[in-house]
């Protein structure tokens, strides 16, 4: 599915097409155990995948809305909050962004603060997580090594 020697790295990040960066999140969800959808648009607009798992038989499945950019950089608020606002109506419970780099995860960690300090009873600190394709590529081989250890 994905070779890790495939990447080209550039300053710590890792640069794919969007296709390449998919496979690779498809491929973390896929070794969680989590159900994975591609492309859902519930009508207000399409999400890139969306994780989901029920943990135990009493509570309800949690979904994950990943939204895959593959941009680096400053990223555009309006990008930040259309996305937040597609996971919200389409029933997720959280929003992923994979961002290439950690200067893009930066760019759209200072914006949501930014939101957060205009006030209002959405926190989307709280709602949003932002990670590189090379932490949640990390993430998953150590939790593989805690698991076979």
């Amino acid at each position: 599915m994905w070779d890790s020697s495939r990447p080209e790295r550039v300053d710590g990040g890792i640069y794919l097409d969007h296709e390449s960066m998919d496979a690779i999140c498809e491929s973390v969800a896929g070794s969680l155990g989590f159900k994975i959808e591609h492309n859902i648009n519930l009508g207000v607009g399409r999400i890139d995948q969306v994780w989901s798992r029920q943990e135990h038989p009493n509570l309800p499945e949690m979904k994950f809305a990943v939204q895959i950019l593959n941009e680096s950089g400053d990223i555009d608020p309006d990008i930040i909050t259309t996305n937040a606002m597609r996971s919200l109506w389409s029933d997720c419970d959280h929003l992923i962004f994979v961002v290439p780099d950690s200067g893009t995860q930066k760019s759209i960690q200072g914006k949501i603060r930014s939101f957060d300090s205009i006030g209002g009873f959405l926190q989307l600190h709280k709602y949003i997580t932002t990670v590189t394709l090379a932490e949640l590529t990390k993430g998953t081989k150590h939790a593989a090594t805690e698991a076979r250890a």
